[in-house]
């Protein structure tokens, strides 16, 4: 908890708590992580929710609202999900907010698929 803290202290963005609001039980976290994935600074989105939560569209709902804290709010203008090629249903959820699949990388001793998404254009009207 203590690096989260320091995280956040630094870079402004990093881990949440991520709670039900019908008690207010603890049921996982989620944030924007700063990176280094292949000699580049990202900005990372990732989640982890404890098993009985996972399929009640909590995963979707909680990147979503990240997602647009990171363009909006923070005004990165780029968001990458570094997801192992096993975890289908974390693939699903990224390409629901929008990411695309830009290559596979090896990082922490662990393979990805690393999945990004650009801060939109603003339109001139």
């Amino acid at each position: 908890m203590n690096g989260y803290i320091r995280e956040y202290q630094i870079y402004g963005h990093s881990f949440f708590a991520t709670i039900r609001k019908s008690d207010q039980s603890f049921i996982g976290h989620c944030g924007l992580l700063s990176q280094e994935v292949q000699g580049q600074q990202e900005v990372e989105l990732a989640y982890v929710l404890a098993r009985p939560y996972w399929q009640n569209n909590l995963a979707l709902e909680g990147t979503e609202a990240l997602k647009n804290y990171g363009f909006q709010k923070l005004g990165f203008p780029r968001i990458v999900s570094l997801i192992p090629p096993d975890n289908a249903v974390s693939i699903h959820i990224a390409e629901k907010i929008g990411m695309h699949f830009e290559r596979e990388l090896d990082q922490w001793g662990q393979h990805f698929r690393l999945y990004a998404i650009e801060q939109p254009v603003a339109s001139k009207a």
